[in-house]
């Protein structure tokens, strides 16, 4: 082969593997930049998913004081009631 042919051959190679190298950096960057923000939608999710927890428990909390609140008064009006029924 001739000497010029493999010099130009060679330098083709390495610009080729130069651009493979500049391909693979940028491509990392770039995942290195969408596992930021996949951790910063995984941190929302977690913070909406924990904030809609307590809001729901608080108002399970209320219905159930709500509930037990009007059994003991039912249970209240049955015990006057009875209580008052003639014999």
């Amino acid at each position: 082969m001739d000497q010029d042919l493999i010099q130009y051959l060679g330098g083709r190679f390495n610009e080729v593997n130069e651009r493979i190298e500049e391909v693979k950096r940028h491509g990392g960057v770039l995942v290195e930049g969408l596992r930021h923000e996949m951790h910063l939608v995984a941190g929302g999710l977690t913070m909406h998913i924990e904030v809609r927890h307590r809001e729901d428990r608080e108002y399970f909390d209320r219905k159930f004081e709500d509930t037990h609140a009007l059994l003991r008064s039912f249970h209240h009006r049955i015990e006057n009631l009875e209580q008052n029924r003639p014999n």
